[in-house]
């Protein structure tokens, strides 16, 4: 009855909005605000070579210019990482976001106007009120960018525009979009957000395996790297070398444990062993999957929460960083941002590995990302969308040769990272990522997509995952459906 009259409230709010927005006008009448733009969309020429001058794959943007249209960028403040807005301070990151910028504008004749906003987790409903009231009142956001469910929220409450109404402009086959992020996202041919080397908190917050060498040398444990490229970096392979850490006392007086983690970042492993929740049919349309309720979650599930539950493993969320950086962990699975926010200092000599997957039969290593990630959108507020929606791709393509190899190839394949093979990893990493609707979409299961799966791995629920599971499908079915047959994706 709550979410029920949440929607309504929801909907009541964007009726107004629509009648005020539409008769607002205050940044013009038509897509193209300076007259002179149109006269200038001529496509680029085709040419025999697809690479620019540097190997980066050509977009496909026509020459435009606005003369100077202001586009209003409203973005969560808070992200975890700089993505924005940045000052040519020295820093190559924050001198790669800033040149990007610069290149836009000129690129398309628009001058930015960054909005910023606290958006975080603790935040969603506050953003999504700001949001609504834009839309009943000023009508001024063109473009939204926020913590991944903050957006996915504004999606399901009619705050944002389908994307696809605009493919003509964005190329999300393109790589600098996140492919398998619009191909889980599309919901009966409707998708309303994006992300990509648009988002340096996409990159950095990608969960991989850190391990501590001298840990592994000093126990004559198999090697990580060599795990990988052989295939057999599996889930097993994985708690094998944590359970061979005891959780004793070191010389130095510490506790060394074979793993550290906050009940959290477990969650990586149910998505690197590639079950889901929902997933596609056979007719391209989201539905509920097998794979979270069958043996292989089961077995996955008694292995990891058994793991859990011995001397080798702490679970505390307040000591988990600290724990490995002060060199008393063999392991901790965190975000890729680790290594630059945490680690540089500590004098540990780390590696990095993708997630371990289920077992040797499984093709490639997958994994997602912690929640702490951007997604970009066109409010439904914005007058100019075709605008917004080229801006969105320049911004994307722009990142893609400008940023992304500073964020990688700088910053953490070398400055942050301590060997060759951990910069290879990092590929494998990234090559791997993959969503699915009901971690996106996970207010509309009531939070339960990710809570029920984290205590399971954790060894922290009060019942078997068969119970779990049981009780759970029924409201799972119903919540999707309530999902599909909604305002914003029913066809």
């Amino acid at each position: 009855m709550k979410k029920l009259i949440s929607l309504l409230l929801a909907l009541l709010m964007l009726l107004p909005a629509a009648v005020a927005c539409a008769e607002s006008g205050d940044k013009g009448d038509t897509t193209t605000a300076n007259p002179s733009a149109a006269a200038t969309t001529e496509p680029i020429p085709e040419t025999e070579n697809p690479l620019d001058e540097n190997g980066y794959l050509k977009d496909k943007i026509p020459e435009l210019n606005y003369g100077g249209e202001t586009v209003d960028v409203l973005y969560w403040s808070n992200a975890k990482n700089v993505e924005y807005t940045a000052e040519d301070d020295g820093d190559s990151v924050n001198a790669s976001i800033y040149y990007r910028n610069l290149a836009v504008e000129d690129r398309l004749g628009i001058t930015f106007n960054w909005i910023g906003e606290k958006g975080d987790y603790g935040q969603r409903a506050d953003f999504n009120n700001i949001i609504a009231a834009d839309l009943s009142g000023d009508c001024m956001y063109d473009i939204i960018s926020a913590y991944s469910t903050t957006i996915a929220m504004a999606a399901t409450y009619g705050y944002v525009l389908d994307l696809m109404e605009y493919s003509g402009k964005l190329s999300l086959d393109m790589p600098w979009w996140g492919a398998d992020l619009t191909d889980m996202a599309t919901i009966n041919g409707k998708l309303y957000f994006a992300t990509g080397d648009i988002s340096t908190n996409y990159l950095l917050r990608m969960y991989g395996t850190f391990f501590n060498k001298e840990i592994v040398t000093n126990n004559a444990l198999a090697d990580p790297y060599a795990l990988v490229d052989s295939g057999d970096w599996t889930v097993d392979k994985f708690i094998e070398l944590g359970s061979a850490i005891k959780g004793e006392a070191s010389v130095g007086g510490g506790i060394t444990y074979g793993f550290v983690h906050d009940a959290i970042t477990v969650e990586a492993l149910f998505y690197g062993s590639d079950l889901r929740f929902v997933d596609k049919n056979d007719e391209d349309k989201a539905a509920l999957s097998d794979s979270w309720k069958g043996d292989k979650a089961q077995t996955l599930i008694e292995k990891m929460a058994a793991f859990c539950n011995t001397d080798s493993v702490l679970n505390d969320s307040k000591k988990d960083e600290s724990t490995f950086t002060d060199g008393n962990s063999l392991f901790i699975i965190y975000s890729l941002d680790y290594a630059m926010n945490y680690l540089p200092g500590s004098g540990i000599d780390f590696g990095i590995a993708p997630i371990p997957k289920y077992d040797t039969a499984q093709e490639k290593y997958s994994t997602t990302l912690n929640y702490k990630y951007s997604l970009y959108a066109i409010s439904r507020a914005t007058d100019i969308p075709e605008i917004a929606a080229y801006t969105l791709e320049a911004l994307a393509s722009e990142s893609y040769r400008k940023v992304t190899p500073n964020l990688y190839e700088v910053a953490m394949k070398i400055r942050y990272t301590t060997d060759s093979t951990s910069q290879r990893m990092i590929d494998h990493i990234r090559d791997g990522v993959s969503f699915e609707v009901g971690r996106t979409f996970t207010h509309i299961f009531d939070y339960e997509t990710y809570r029920t799966i984290r205590k399971a791995l954790a060894g922290t629920s009060t019942e078997g995952w068969q119970t779990t599971a049981g009780s759970f499908e029924t409201v799972l079915e119903r919540q999707l459906k309530s999902l599909i047959e909604s305002d914003a994706f029913k066809n």
